[in-house]
């Protein structure tokens, strides 16, 4: 098994909190990080198309965003925009580079919400045979 470390990022606080736990993570392992921003594409519509470009300018900014971070503390890190549901993207792509770990953040939601509601870390729960890590994003002051 690899090194990588696929990192599910959109920019929010949990996802902050996820890039900093992968950083972490790849430095003591010795590995490399996959940022990866997963979109659902809308199928429909001209529209909708026009939506699906605003969402991969804003994806391709938060995985430079991500890679720019990793490159200030000196850690490797690839980027990669995938379509679909995030947890089955982030799934996809840990397969395809063999990774050790997928981290994710998390806003700190009830384990109940999140079951029922099918946040990202459950999901990823389900369907991933690597580990996950989920780091929390910070509680508001």
């Amino acid at each position: 098994m690899s090194k990588s470390i696929v990192l599910g990022y959109d920019g929010t606080e949990g996802g902050h909190a996820a890039l900093e736990e992968a950083l972490r993570v790849a430095e003591e392992i010795g590995g490399d990080i996959v940022a990866v921003y997963a979109y659902d594409k809308v199928i429909s519509g001209g529209e909708s198309r026009d939506l699906d470009e605003i969402i991969q300018a804003r994806g391709d900014a938060l995985l430079a965003e991500a890679s720019a971070r990793a490159g200030e503390v000196g850690i490797s890190c690839a980027t990669q925009y995938a379509e679909g549901r995030p947890a089955e993207a982030l799934v996809a792509v840990a397969d395809q580079r063999n990774a050790r770990f997928i981290v994710v953040g998390s806003f700190g939601e009830r384990p109940l919400k999140g079951a029922l509601l099918g946040s990202t870390p459950y999901k990823l729960m389900q369907l991933s045979e690597r580990p996950i890590i989920v780091a929390r994003a910070a509680d508001p002051v």
